[in-house]
C-alpha cells in the first residue's frame, strides 16, 4: 500500500500526457505505415507487373531477323556485367529458343506455356503466346527483386519514426507548458494574497477546462470564510456579552470590599477583583481579536508611534512605579500609516508577555526608533527553536528559560495595523533577554508613502 502512494507522489501531469500521446503518435504512425505499406505493394506489384508485360509484347512483335542470323544458334543479350532483375527467353515454333538475356537460365522459366503470370522456383514469370502459335516468350522477375524493395519502404515508413518521435517529444513539451501557462495567473494570484484575502479567484480569460477548477476553489474559499467570520462572529458575541455580566459582578465585589472590615474576607474580596478584572480583560483582547481579524473597520491614517507608545506604556503604572517598564525615542519622526487602535493592540500585547514573562525582575524598554517601535526585556531569552515559532495563533510554550506565547495576544501581532502585512519579529539578543518588533509600517511624509 505504501509503495503505491509512493509512486503516486511527485509525478508530473505533463510527462504523463506528453508520454501518453507519444505512444499514441507512434502506434498510430505504426498503423498507419502498414496500411500505406499495404496499399503500395498492390500498386507496385501492379505497375511491375505491367513493365513485364510491356517487354513480352515488344518481344513478340520482334522480326525474325532479330532472332537469328542464318543457322546459328539462338541469339543472347549481353551489355556488359550487371545484375539483372528481369530476364526473358523467346521460344520458335518449334518449342527452340531463340533469343534470351545472358543471365536467363537454359532451361524454361516456367515448364508450363499457358499465357498469365506465375510464381515458379523464385522467380515471378509472365508467358505470353503470339495468336499463330509460332512465337511464345517467358518474361520474369525475381521474387528477391520486389522482397527488397518493399522491405526498403517498409523501413524507411517505419524507421523515420525513430527521427520524428524526438521532434514530436520536443514539440509536445514546448506546446504544453505553453497550454499549462494558462494555470500561471490562478497560481500567481493565489501566492500573491494575504492569508486572511478571501476574495474569489477571477475566472476572466481562464480556459473551459480550468473552469471547474477555480469554480471549486471559489465555492472552498467562500466555505472557509463563512466559517471563519461564523467563529469571529462567535468569539465578539461571547467577548461582549461577558462584559455586562462580569462588570456587574465587580460592582457588586467592589461594594463588598467597601463595607467589609474584617481582615480575610477583605483579602477575598479583593481576590476576586482581580479575576474579574482579569476576565474582563480576555474578553476585552477577544473583541479587539475579531476587530483586527475582520478588518473591517481598520483606518489609514497618520499615526505618531511615540503617542501611541506612551499612551500605551501608561495603561501600566504598577510597572512604570517599580521602574521595571521605560520608553526610550530616539531616531527620526516615527509618523506612519496605520491603524492607531491596532498597533496600541499588538504593543500592549508585547509589554504584558514581556512583564509576565521576562521574570518578575526583568526590566522593559518600548524603544520608538525610526518608524518602528521594538519591545526588548532583559529576561532570560527565548530558545532559538521557539524563537521562529512566536506569533503562532494560539501556541503556548513552556521553557525552562522562559516561556512565550500568550494565545491570542501572539496572533493580534501578526496582523497588519493599515491591511498590509507587517514584520513581526522575536530577536534572542546575545545578552539575557528578548526584542519584540511588533510593526513596521510605510512612513507618510519623508519618504513619500
Amino acid at each position: 500500500m505504501s509503495d503505491s502512494l509512493g509512486s503516486l507522489q511527485g509525478w508530473s501531469l505533463e510527462q504523463r500526457i506528453r508520454r501518453r500521446l507519444l505512444v499514441a503518435f507512434a502506434s498510430l504512425w505504426v498503423l498507419s505505415s502498414a496500411v500505406a505499406l499495404y496499399v503500395v505493394e498492390d500498386e507496385t506489384a501492379e505497375v511491375l507487373d505491367s513493365a513485364l508485360q510491356e517487354v513480352g509484347q515488344r518481344l513478340l512483335v520482334l522480326p525474325e531477323s532479330a532472332l537469328r542470323d542464318g543457322e546459328q544458334d539462338a541469339l543472347f543479350m549481353a551489355i556488359g556485367t550487371h545484375e539483372e532483375s528481369v530476364v526473358y527467353q523467346v521460344y520458335g515454333p518449334t518449342g527452340a529458343m531463340d533469343l534470351h538475356s545472358h543471365q536467363a537460365p537454359a532451361a524454361p522459366l516456367d515448364p508450363d506455356t499457358r499465357d498469365g503470370f506465375r510464381d515458379v522456383r523464385g522467380w515471378h514469370v509472365l508467358t505470353l503466346n503470339r495468336s499463330d502459335g509460332k512465337r511464345r516468350i517467358q518474361v520474369a522477375e525475381t521474387r528477391k527483386h520486389r522482397v527488397q524493395l518493399f522491405s526498403r519502404i517498409l523501413f524507411w515508413l517505419v524507421g523515420s519514426l525513430a527521427f520524428v518521435l524526438p521532434l514530436a517529444s520536443v514539440a509536445l513539451a514546448v506546446i504544453l507548458r505553453q497550454g499549462f501557462h494558462a494555470l500561471a495567473p490562478a497560481h500567481a494570484e493565489l501566492s500573491g494574497r494575504s492569508a486572511d484575502d478571501r476574495r474569489p479567484l477571477s475566472t476572466e480569460g481562464a480556459p473551459d477546462e480550468l473552469q471547474p477548477w477555480l469554480a471549486s476553489v471559489n465555492g472552498l474559499i467562500a466555505r472557509v470564510g463563512s466559517l471563519v467570520d461564523m467563529e469571529r462572529i462567535a468569539a465578539a458575541e461571547t467577548a461582549h456579552e461577558l462584559r455586562t455580566p462580569l462588570a456587574a459582578a465587580r460592582a457588586q465585589a467592589q461594594r463588598l470590599l467597601d463595607v467589609t472590615t474584617e481582615e480575610t474576607a477583605r483579602r477575598h474580596a479583593e481576590a476576586l477583583v482581580r479575576q474579574l478584572d482579569r476576565l474582563t480583560r480576555v474578553a476585552t483582547r477577544l473583541l479587539q481579536v475579531a476587530r483586527i481579524e475582520s478588518g473591517a473597520t481598520l483606518r489609514r491614517e497618520p499615526v505618531d508611534l511615540v503617542v501611541v507608545a506612551r499612551l500605551v506604556v501608561e495603561e501600566f503604572p504598577e510597572a512604570i512605579g517599580s521602574e521595571r517598564l521605560r520608553i526610550e525615542v530616539s531616531g527620526h519622526p516615527a509618523e506612519v500609516v496605520g491603524d492607531i487602535d491596532a498597533i496600541a493592540v499588538a504593543l500592549r500585547n508585547l509589554i504584558e508577555n514581556a512583564l509576565k514573562h521576562g521574570g518578575k525582575d526583568a526590566w522593559v524598554t518600548v524603544l520608538v526608533e525610526d518608524g518602528a517601535i521594538y519591545v526588548v526585556d532583559d529576561g532570560p531569552g527565548v530558545p532559538a527553536e521557539l524563537a521562529g515559532q512566536a506569533g503562532t495563533p494560539v501556541r503556548t510554550r513552556h521553557h525552562r528559560r522562559g516561556r512565550i506565547g500568550a494565545g491570542s495576544g501572539d496572533h493580534q501581532r501578526h496582523r497588519p495595523a493599515g491591511r498590509r502585512t507587517p514584520r513581526a519579529t522575536v530577536a534572542d539578543r546575545r545578552q539575557p533577554g528578548v526584542r519584540g518588533d511588533p510593526a513596521v509600517l510605510s512612513r507618510r511624509a519623508e519618504r513619500g508613502a
